[in-house]
């Protein structure tokens, strides 16, 4: 903790030589324990290559009639790909937008209309390519002020497929455009394109290792022990704060140097006892706070058919105690989605239900991305909605390092019974993401 926290390292920003580092740091512990490496070249780190897309001009929507311009007659919010066409539908209030459309969203209520992968935490298998909405006074007062950045696209990992966009692009358009599309019938077909630079490549960084199992079927039921390396970086700008004396170091102690370094106990301990009938896998994903790529490449070429994974435990902020549960305890995200919880619980792991459902932190985590491909896949936590989160203030002094050692010791019997048990947790009825 005291290394992957330290001003040392600068924050782990996501996709800096920081991350780096911490990877090859943790990399260098699992290969004192004799784990088997699964990064690059016979090593424990895999790199990560990203292309990174902006836009040359403004995007533009035409349309019968008319043409629309970013930073002019609307803003571009989250563009998914450089050109999109499809119909025109105009939802009524309550109405369910169809897959591939250019959907008007009320005037009334803009911003009260939820469609299908509109907003953060909702997925759809077939959301609609655009949702158009009438922009707000805040929207229109920051694009009359120039204040609105070049439009990028998704980040690519190179050498896998793009992934398929899980939310429409979002466009808040003027009042003059808004009331040309309203005159339009259904059907209409609208475009919105965007020339683009030529990509800029970037990384990011896992550390991945395997402990093999002694069972002759060991690789068709792994137990995958996770959390991410990364955190917020350093956020000074060059004179003003730094001069002030102002700490612009995110340390990310509790974010996620704990969950990480509770993988690296794990890994010891299991390294160093009787060998488990099921492999355990350990990854530390790069790049959790800015995209989840480290997660998506690890996902989109894995070390075992996804399907092999038996349960993924994720480790996210266990370094302090949640008022919110009795002490001495750690809570689960979707633990009522699942048998995982309740038969790591009845095997002694001191866990209990998320007691923040209204926050979603079963959807904020690595874990959301291996869970809606199937995997039983959640979060092992213990954070109290303290408000050092994302802040420079997490670091090392604010750690309960009683807390955090009990935390990581009480599950290391269960996680010991779970690698060899027969035991294949299941998603319950109706609650599979």
């Amino acid at each position: 903790m005291e290394f992957l926290a330290s001003d040392a390292l600068n924050g782990r920003g996501s996709g800096t030589r920081d991350e780096w580092l911490a990877a090859t740091y943790i990399a260098a512990q699992l290969r004192r324990w004799g784990l088997e490496p699964l990064g690059d070249a016979g090593g424990f780190v895999q790199d990560v290559r990203i292309e990174r897309y902006e836009s040359a001009a403004p995007p533009a929507l035409t349309f019968p009639g008319g043409t629309a311009t970013h930073g002019k007659d609307m803003t571009v919010q989250g563009l998914t790909a450089a050109t999109l066409s499809g119909p025109l539908q105009k939802l009524a209030a309550g109405g369910v937008p169809a897959s591939g459309s250019m959907v008007l969203l009320p005037a009334a209520a803009p911003a009260g209309v939820r469609t299908p992968g509109s907003s953060p935490g909702q997925s759809s298998a077939a959301p609609p390519a655009c949702v158009i909405a009438l922009e707000t006074g805040q929207q229109r007062t920051r694009r009359e002020s120039g204040a609105d950045r070049p439009v990028t696209l998704p980040a690519r990992i190179v050498g896998l497929a793009p992934a398929a966009p899980t939310r429409p692009t979002s466009l808040a358009v003027d009042r003059e455009t808004y009331d040309a599309l309203s005159r339009l019938a259904d059907g209409i077909t609208l475009t919105l394109h965007a020339d683009l630079k030529p990509p800029q490549l970037a990384h990011t960084w896992n550390a991945v290792a395997r402990l093999k199992g002694t069972s002759p079927h060991a690789d068709e039921q792994v137990i995958l022990l996770t959390a991410h390396l990364d955190h917020l970086g350093n956020r000074g700008t060059a004179g003003a704060a730094s001069a002030a004396g102002a700490d612009t170091i995110f340390n990310g102690a509790d974010d996620d140097a704990s969950g990480s370094v509770a993988v690296l106990e794990l890994a010891e301990q299991l390294a160093k006892g009787k060998r488990p009938k099921r492999t355990i896998i350990f990854a530390w994903f790069g790049s959790e706070e800015a995209g989840g790529y480290g997660a998506r490449h690890f996902i989109d070429a894995p070390p075992v058919p996804l399907d092999h994974i038996a349960a993924n435990l994720e480790f996210e902020m266990i370094g302090r105690a949640d008022k919110a549960v009795p002490p001495h305890t750690l809570w689960l995200t979707g633990y009522e989605r699942s048998t995982l919880g309740p038969a790591l619980a009845k095997h002694g792991a001191k866990i209990v239900a998320d007691p923040h459902p209204d926050q979603n932190f079963f959807q904020r985590s690595d874990n959301i991305q291996l869970a809606r491909r199937g995997v039983i896949a959640q979060t092992v936590s213990s954070f109290g909605l303290h408000t050092d989160y994302h802040r420079a203030s997490d670091e090392n002094a604010t750690i309960d390092f009683a807390h955090m050692t009990d935390s990581i010791r009480s599950m290391l019997k269960p996680v010991r019974w779970l690698a060899n048990s027969k035991f294949k947790p299941a998603w319950l009825p109706g609650r599979k993401p």
